[in-house]
This record gives C-alpha cells, structure tokens and sequence, in this order.
C-alpha cells in the first residue's frame, strides 16, 4: 500500500521567541524546506526524502523528515518500531540531526525574546504514517485484519505479535476517524492516518508534540533551578556570620529576580499555546481529536508538575531572603545588646575607679 511517512524530530531552542510584522500571531514558522540525501532502513529501501524546519514561538524546533513508500503493513510496523536505526546518506538519522541542530538555533536567535541558560540537548523521533485516501473502505475490519500491527505502530512495542488478550482489551486501539472509511490512530509513539483531513491532523499532532517537548524541557531545567535553590537553602550562612548575610541577601536576590524572569516566560509561553489552540475547539471533530492526542501525551500532568516546580523554586528563595533577612537583625539585635551590656559595664567600672 502507498503511504507518506513523516517523522518529527523536536528538539528545544533554549529560546523564547517572537515573530515580527504580519507574523507577530502565529505560533509556528516555517525556517526550511528541502530535499535531503537519499534515507534508508536496514537496505530494504532507499530514496529522497523532504526536510522542513519549523520553529514555534515557546521555544521548540521540529525537523520533519518525509518520504512516499509503497509496503506492506509488516514493513510499516518494523520501520516504526526501529526508526532510531534510519540512516540520511551515511549517518544515523538522530546524529544526522545532530549536525545542524545548532546552526537552526542561531537562526533562530534572530527572534529570541528571552534566553535561558540551560537547554534540553534529547532528541527523540515519532513516526507518523498517512496512507493514501482510499486504500481503507471500512476503517473497522481495516484495523480488526492489522490490530496488532497497528498496536506496534502507535505503542511503540518491538513484541507487539505476542501482546497478551488482557493488553490488547486494558489499552485498546480508538479509532478517531469521522467517516467509516477514515482511519485515525494516534498514541505516545507513533500514529497511522487516512482521511482527506490529514494535513489538518499532522498540524495538531505537531503542536502538541511539540507543546510536549516544550514541558519536558521546562521539566528538565526547573529540576536545575531546584537543585540550586535547595542547595542556597542548605548553605545559608548561620546568624553569627552576620558580616557575610547582605552579600548573600544580594545574591539570592539576584537569583531569585532571574527565576521570576524565567517563570514569567515559561507561564505565558504555555498559556499563549493554548489561547492558540482557539481554531481548532472550534470544529468538534478536531477538538476531540486534539483532546485525545493531549491526553496520550499526558500534556496537563505536565503541566501541572511545571507549575508546581515553579512555585517551590520561588518559595525556596523567598524563604531563603526571609531566613537572612531575619538572621541578620536578630544579629544586629545582639550585637547591639553587647555593645550596650559593654557599655554599661565599662561606665560601671570608670564610676567604681573613679571612686578610688
């Protein structure tokens, strides 16, 4: 059978973005598109594939590598599953991208609004296959015929032929399609399409794919801010120290003012992904679909880790400010009581001299 094969590649730009003139409102822009070196898997086939790049304005870049094929549900199957293993020209495909992936994220400075000082360096890959319009009569015995091999697809499983009835029946295969002959697959690892709609439907995965890798690289540098705001919690200076607590009062604070930069961006980014998300709610078809796809990737547990994240990194310097804040006076306060307990003493003992 003839299907297109896309393969999305996200990786994070370490940049928020902002698109000037007419494109100030889109979320998403296009950087590349071309025709690469000839792709192969495991020398069962070869040929020329599209390469677009596209960045979107939270922060993500997408390579989408894309090739026709004529093959059968088995080899589909095998080349989902083993996508790591694709070769462009002589490389493997994950270090093919590796190659150029920071000369796209030099291009993309030219719109950086804002910079953060780590960047998730993973790269991961998820295939998506879009059989031609008209090869599936009845999406319902198209999938009961290939059940597991479309199983493997969308999951992921290298030993989808020997999943258990119990597995099969727990996570079943829901078809999104609108018309009987229309077929929508869509889980974590992988999707398998055809409908007329399915340019429409490679934009929402995209997007939220996307939106996914833009949580997980928050996720990946909210743990760095973490560590380092546990790690100024577990080396404050203890009360007698006073003479060191404004430098450090300084610090934290300076620390602490460049995490509500970064909360700040990472707040509206995630919100103005889903202000976006606007045209597609929509139609009801497309929602339910984005829903769904949102669900598989677990997109509003992530979130919510984020946000949560967010609010112990600052609650983390604001107790360490208060804790100085609070060390430093109760020092001061002591030395002060010193200073007069010794003065005190000290005119006791001139007044006793100066009675002899």
């Amino acid at each position: 059978m003839k299907a297109e094969v896309s393969i999305l590649i996200p990786f994070d730009l370490g940049l928020e973005l902002e698109f000037g003139d007419e494109e100030a409102n889109r979320i998403v822009k296009e950087i590349s598109a071309r025709t690469t070196h000839l792709v192969s898997f495991k020398d069962k086939f070869s040929t020329k594939a599209q390469v677009v790049t596209q960045i979107y304005k939270f922060g993500v870049g997408l390579i989408e590598v894309s090739f026709p094929i004529e093959a059968d549900m088995a080899f589909l199957t095998a080349l989902a599953i083993e996508v790591r293993s694709m070769k462009v020209g002589s490389l493997g495909i994950l270090a093919w991208v590796k190659t150029f992936v920071s000369s796209l994220i030099e291009q993309a400075k030219e719109f950086a609004s804002y910079q953060y000082v780590y960047r998730l360096e993973e790269l991961d890959l998820f295939p998506i296959f879009s059989l031609e319009p008209g090869i599936v009569t009845d999406a319902e015995s198209f999938i009961a015929q290939h059940y597991k091999r479309l199983y493997g697809i969308v999951s992921g499983e290298p030993n989808y032929d020997s999943l258990s009835p119990f597995v099969l029946e727990k996570e079943k295969l829901i078809n999104f399609g609108y018309y009987e002959n229309e077929l929508i697959l869509i889980k974590r690892f992988g999707a398998v399409i055809s409908s007329y709609e399915s340019q429409v439907i490679l934009n929402i995965i995209r997007l939220v794919y996307a939106l996914y890798w833009n949580l997980r690289s928050y996720n990946f540098l909210l743990d760095r801010e973490l560590d380092k705001a546990q790690s100024i919690l577990a080396h404050l200076p203890p009360w007698y120290k006073f003479w060191m607590m404004p430098q450090r009062y300084q610090k934290f604070s300076e620390e602490g003012m460049n995490f509500v930069q970064d909360k700040l961006s990472i707040v509206e980014s995630i919100y103005s992904v889903f202000a976006n998300v606007q045209q597609i709610l929509s139609d009801w078809h497309l929602r339910t679909i984005y829903k769904y796809v949102e669900k598989e990737f677990d997109i509003d547990d992530i979130a919510s880790a984020v946000k949560t994240k967010l609010d112990r990194v600052e609650q983390s310097y604001n107790s360490a400010r208060e804790f100085i804040s609070t060390n430093f006076f109760i020092a001061v306060e002591i030395v002060l009581i010193l200073s007069l307990g010794w003065m005190i003493l000290d005119t006791a003992l001139l007044y006793i001299i100066s009675r002899k």
